[in-house]
């Protein structure tokens, strides 16, 4: 009888690690140079900024181009969003929105583990959009927080958003 219940924990131990993803198998490589962090600082920098200016002109399918097939997000309450959910949202925010006024994002630091680069990203969102009442305000917001990009061929692509923190924001400059 115990061997029986050894044998299946064995089996479901193994199971769950053959079920890990590769990104978060990565985790556990030896951290990357200075050199390659840099090297990599800079090109997600230019898909952020290849990111800014599909939102800019509203082109949902460049934005989406710059997520990995299984990207997801993960709620400060714990709520994993995949990567169909992600697509209705942001298609909804870029609805509601007449006019950009500015989008930031600023990469406060990185750590890079195999194929996959931790970013932690403040990002600043300033829009005309569209709200409940059915007009059109300034709307501004903070986040800041953890995006994994993993490595596509040459490609950098989002895989998650989590740890959102420091959410803060402003309707027509108040706070709501």
């Amino acid at each position: 009888m115990n061997r029986k219940i050894l044998v299946v924990v064995t089996l479901a131990a193994g199971i769950l690690a053959c079920a890990r993803s590769r990104h978060e198998s990565a985790a556990v490589t030896q951290p990357a140079s200075v050199d390659t962090v840099s090297q990599i600082r800079a090109e997600l920098e230019r898909v952020y900024d290849q990111n800014t200016a599909a939102f800019l002109r509203w082109d949902f399918p460049a934005v989406m181009a710059l997520r990995a097939p299984d990207f997801h997000s993960i709620t400060p309450d714990g709520v994993v969003r995949d990567r169909q959910t992600m697509e209705n949202y942001i298609q909804g925010v870029m609805n509601g929105i007449k006019k950009w006024n500015a989008i930031t994002f600023a990469i406060d630091t990185l750590r890079v583990a195999g194929d996959t680069a931790f970013a932690i990203v403040t990002q600043h969102l300033d829009r005309m959009a569209l709200r409940p009442d059915n007009q059109v305000h300034r709307v501004e917001t903070w986040v800041t927080q953890r995006e994994a990009w993993v490595k596509h061929g040459s490609r950098w692509l989002l895989w998650r958003v989590d740890q959102l923190r420091d959410q803060r924001r402003l309707v027509d400059g108040q706070p709501g």
